[in-house]
């Protein structure tokens, strides 16, 4: 074979390779790849860190127990008591800031207001300037007198009494709902805590199949309540200064 023709044949090899080496990379380059379509990793948990876990009776305790309460905010909570016969509805007013406290309950004759402050309860009324104090006050006092209940007994219950779990929308919020059963009497609680604050928005509890009492929450706003609110009524003047 001449030179000439071997030259020929090794040109077309090498133009050859380069037709094959443009197909399989060149045109993958020139070619744009759609973006792929987001993705939601678990509905209704706006955004915390809890929405990449899975819900369920045996993960939830875990995924609560990373929830952190807000440290300021407002709220109105309504509370509703249900017997056989009749029942009765509370609404009360409620301030937070950095475990300062201040409940007001508006009844038609009377307000109460009751406040929590560095380890002391102060109780007075908007007719008397006369304030009752007690410095008996544990960390779940708050809730007791908000009349809610404290979700931190949920984390203390044997996975067996949780019932069920899930993410659930709740009064405008974005929710960890669950189901268990507790006390001595095995009332069955279903309990709504937001995810974005870490309050508990709503709640049911029922003695079989009875409801017997039940919460629920406005949105709240966040917002650092003024220092007057958390103020405890001025002393009335006595006669002689007043005169």
């Amino acid at each position: 074979m001449s030179k000439r023709s071997r030259f020929i044949i090794i040109l077309l090899i090498v133009l050859t390779l380069v037709v094959i080496l443009y197909a399989l990379f060149g045109m993958k380059q020139g070619v744009e790849t759609p973006p792929a379509e987001p993705t939601d990793s678990a509905s209704g948990t706006g955004g915390d860190e809890a929405n990449v876990v899975s819900l369920t009776p045996d993960t939830v305790q875990a995924v609560v127990s990373m929830l952190t309460r807000s440290d300021s905010y407002s709220r109105t909570v309504t509370v509703e008591d249900f017997w056989d016969g009749g029942s009765s509805s509370t609404e009360l007013k409620v301030w937070e800031d950095h475990g300062r406290t201040l409940i007001r309950v508006e009844r038609d004759d009377y307000v109460r207001n009751i406040l929590i402050s560095e380890g002391t309860l102060y109780i007075w009324y908007d007719y008397s300037t006369e304030v009752f104090t007690s410095d008996k006050v544990d960390g779940t006092e708050a809730d007791e007198w908000l009349r809610c209940i404290s979700y931190d007994e949920l984390l203390e219950l044997p996975s067996a009494s949780i019932l069920n779990a899930s993410y659930e929308l709740f009064g405008g919020e974005s929710c960890i709902y669950v189901e268990y059963v507790s006390g001595e009497f095995g009332y069955k609680s279903c309990v709504y805590i937001s995810v974005s604050t870490g309050l508990l928005m709503g709640a049911r509890v029922y003695d079989g199949e009875d409801l017997v009492y039940q919460m629920s929450s406005s949105t709240p706003d966040l917002s650092t309540p003024g220092e007057e609110v958390f103020a405890l009524p001025s002393p009335s003047p006595s006669p002689e200064a007043a005169g």
